[in-house]
């Protein structure tokens, strides 16, 4: 879930290691961090608003964004748990159907490259 609230929003070498960490991206709204570069947070905010916020980061901010998808959530007809809570249903299945296409639109507005391939 987004780890610390006080943890670095952009990639930082671990103190005393040969490590770099590349967190997944928030935005800033309001002076709070917001998760909107993945998973959930991608199927449930409308896309306008991802790609406004992500569009913030690299340009007001000016910094790449580290963003991922589940393999499940491009399968809008996987099967469904009946047995989970209705919360649990909700998190896994909303908007599995838009997933695939607002992902090809990502694909599409922003441009891509490997982690470590940016400052640090």
């Amino acid at each position: 879930r987004y780890g610390i609230p006080d943890a670095p929003r952009f990639s930082y070498r671990l103190p005393g290691q040969n490590m770099t960490e590349y967190p997944i991206s928030t935005a800033l709204f309001f002076g709070k961090k917001i998760p909107i570069a993945g998973g959930g947070y991608f199927r449930l905010f409308p896309y306008w608003f991802t790609r406004m916020a992500l569009r913030r980061i690299n340009k007001k901010e000016g910094k790449p964004f580290v963003f991922y998808v589940h393999p499940w959530e491009i399968d809008p007809e996987q099967p469904r748990m009946k047995e989970a809570r209705a919360l649990s249903r909700f998190r896994h299945y909303v908007n599995l159907n838009k997933t695939y296409d607002r992902l090809r639109q990502l694909l599409h507005d922003f441009s891509f490259g490997p982690l470590g391939s940016g400052p640090v």
